[in-house]
């Protein structure tokens, strides 16, 4: 995670890549939780431009796990066909051996009495997604406070995550699995809508436990207004379309908010409510339903 900017509400939201693409239809139609129609521009005879928008954005599970619902994939060719199989199968294993690693390095800082809670990919593709890996991810992220940053380094290294990733506080390890050859540890004190240590310490205290999906053990995430909050915020500082789907499936499942909430609402998570607004503006009315706590109930029964 980047260190966060405190924006104030962009005269014009910003574009997400390729949003004025040839797969733009399709990739708002994954990025929404509720189920509806395959837009037209989804033309199974001529899926190479879409397909590389997809992949790019990071969202071709879902792709894989909508036609599959919607039997759109009976126009597929069977390599095609084949070919969602295996990268959803992939992507599955890819997040069992990273939650099995998280569950690791919880325990440890456990007993170090290091409060934490997982941020972001791992976090909703356990709590927020169908079952199956449609949420892709690359590496973990992890919140603890800022007194206990140095702790989470030295229980990372203690647990053999001795390589510097991209960032001061990014820690890998090699795992010589062929699947997933490293895994990346990232540790931030900060949420998107605060660097606040007080609010930090606080968003810890209601974390909530996600069970994996049978993926074994249980995962400290945040809570869902929190969790929305944050995500909110990071979506109008670096737009992203499975930023897009996360803040979408957060919103849809939260309550509505009393006045006073709304009147606190944070100027950068007002900024990534108007992003969102801009590419799903049907999606919700109104202000930013940050208010209230519980588990996201994630995607609507198909």
């Amino acid at each position: 995670m980047n260190t966060p900017t405190m924006p104030s509400s962009p005269a014009a939201p910003p574009e997400l890549p390729g949003a004025a693409g040839p797969g733009a239809a399709v990739l708002r139609w994954l990025c929404d939780p509720r189920p509806a129609t395959a837009p037209a521009e989804l033309d199974l005879a001529g899926l190479g431009p879409v397909l590389q928008a997809v992949i790019d954005a990071k969202l071709v599970c879902l792709l894989a796990d909508r036609l599959r619902h919607d039997r759109a994939e009976d126009g597929l060719s069977r390599a095609m066909r084949s070919f969602f199989v295996q990268i959803v199968r992939a992507t599955k294993l890819h997040h069992r051996f990273h939650h099995a690693e998280a569950v690791r390095i919880v325990q440890a800082l456990a007993r170090r009495d290091v409060s934490v809670a997982v941020l972001n990919g791992l976090a909703y593709d356990t709590g927020l997604y169908p079952p199956g890996g449609l949420r892709q991810f690359t590496d973990i992220d992890l919140l603890v406070g800022a007194a206990d940053q140095d702790t989470a380094l030295d229980v990372l290294d203690e647990l053999g995550f001795t390589e510097r990733g991209r960032g001061p506080h990014t820690r890998r390890r090699s795992t010589g699995d062929a699947l997933t050859p490293t895994v990346s540890i990232d540790i931030t004190t900060h949420l998107g809508h605060t660097v606040d240590p007080a609010e930090v310490r606080a968003a810890l205290a209601r974390a909530e436990t996600a069970d994996g999906q049978n993926a074994g053990g249980t995962l400290p995430v945040l809570a869902r207004a929190d969790a929305l909050r944050h995500t909110l915020a990071r979506f109008a500082t670096r737009p992203r379309w499975s930023t897009l789907a996360d803040a979408a499936r957060l919103a849809l499942a939260a309550p509505q908010p009393s006045d006073e909430a709304v009147a606190a609402v944070p100027e950068p998570v007002r900024a990534g409510w108007a992003v969102l607004h801009s590419h799903l503006p049907d999606l919700l009315p109104g202000p930013p339903p940050v208010a209230g706590s519980g588990r996201a109930k994630g995607e609507v029964a198909r």
